[in-house]
């Protein structure tokens, strides 16, 4: 790159060199950018590929999962929802120390106990990534200090899920508990709901999921509220 110090009128372009204004100045320097040609084989661009591949394969196995959660996750925030879990894999997929760049898996990260700590309080839907306190023994004991109803909400519903994800062959399995309903005006300190057990035939690895939606009592039946952003949807175990 140089300053042209000369004044004149000058073409953007001349050979293999562009010619442009920044600050005043005029500035000439050499045409940059890469080919298809050299993306897919250029030295320099190897680690730009081995992303791109690892990249892909979470896209791909995130999209997955989001399948097997659709009845769960919220519908009104999808695009965050999407965004979020991929990132969140991407990182943990870091954990699988034992590939080389490019070859790395989830399959492999989550045998780390290290990957599973990373996911476990995940938040699905990361607008209400709230301080969510809970403990399990014998159930899963929430706080409920933290969660506010939105507008025209006068019901928490409250469930917990066993979802079992096989990451290298994408086999899964999901079981649910019945919805618990808590009335706005006498909800308690702590909600205490029933864990699961995983399917005895079940491969992979098992997650424990807090879902908590929002209803109204409306003609003898509890209806979600319309805008489920404000749904919480959190992993609170992972096996």
């Amino acid at each position: 790159m140089a300053i042209i110090e000369v004044e004149g009128n000058y073409p953007k372009r001349i050979g293999n060199y562009v010619i442009y204004k920044s600050r005043g100045q005029m500035i000439i320097r050499s045409i940059s950018g890469f080919t298809t040609k050299d993306l897919k084989s250029a030295k320099k661009y190897k680690k730009c590929r081995e992303n791109a591949t690892e990249f892909g394969k979470v896209s791909s196995l995130c999209k997955v999962i989001r399948m097997h959660l659709i009845g769960i996750l919220p519908k009104q925030n999808n695009l965050a929802v999407v965004n979020s879990l991929t990132k969140k894999m991407r990182a943990v997929m870091t954990c699988d120390t034992t590939s080389e760049r490019g070859k790395r898996t989830l399959a492999i990260a989550l045998q780390t106990i290290e990957a599973k700590k990373m996911l476990e309080g995940y938040h699905f839907n990361p607008d209400k990534a709230i301080d969510l306190n809970y403990s399990i023994s014998d159930c899963l004991e929430v706080a409920t200090n933290y969660l506010s109803y939105p507008k025209k909400a006068s019901y928490l519903g409250a469930r917990v899920h066993c979802f079992t994800f096989n990451f290298s062959t994408q086999e899964a399995q999901l079981t649910s508990s019945a919805i618990c309903f808590y009335s706005k005006k006498q909800l308690p300190d702590y909600l205490h709901l029933p864990l699961l057990e995983p399917p005895t035939n079940s491969t992979g690895i098992v997650f424990t999921i807090l879902e908590l939606g929002f209803f109204n009592y409306t003609g003898g039946a509890f209806v979600p509220v319309i805008d489920d952003k404000s749904k919480v949807v959190k992993i609170v175990d992972v096996a």
